[in-house]
């Protein structure tokens, strides 16, 4: 598994580099079908930034990445294209807590919520 860098530009919640502590998120595809593009965003904004995934992650937990994070980034908004169905959003992600998300775990629990409670 290869470590990839996501730089965010949002140089006002970073600390000093001499502070700086890196937070990493794994993303496992136990889905069927693959990811073609992963985007995050810090909660609360709407600038996403595709994360370097090297590629598709194809299904069946044979794609997996891991990426890194700045400190200060913990809590994101996570956005996921499939080539043949709607995005998955996953908002409110604390990266800081919860270091992996299973993409298919995360798409299964979206299509349980009751369609009142969703925005």
């Amino acid at each position: 598994m290869q470590f990839h860098r996501f730089a965010l530009a949002f140089t006002s919640i970073l600390a000093s580099p001499a502070h700086a502590a890196t937070h990493y998120l794994t993303l496992i595809n136990d889905d069927a079908v693959p990811a073609v593009r992963v985007e995050a965003a810090v909660h609360g904004t709407t600038i996403y930034q595709t994360l370097d995934t090297a590629g598709a992650l194809q299904g069946g937990r044979a794609g997996q990445a891991t990426v890194a994070f700045p400190e200060g980034a913990c809590v994101v908004d996570l956005r996921v294209t499939y080539p043949d169905r709607g995005p998955l959003t996953v908002t409110e992600w604390n990266l800081c807590r919860q270091p992996t998300l299973y993409l298919g775990k995360a798409r299964r629990a979206g299509l349980r919520q009751p369609k009142d409670a969703l925005p």
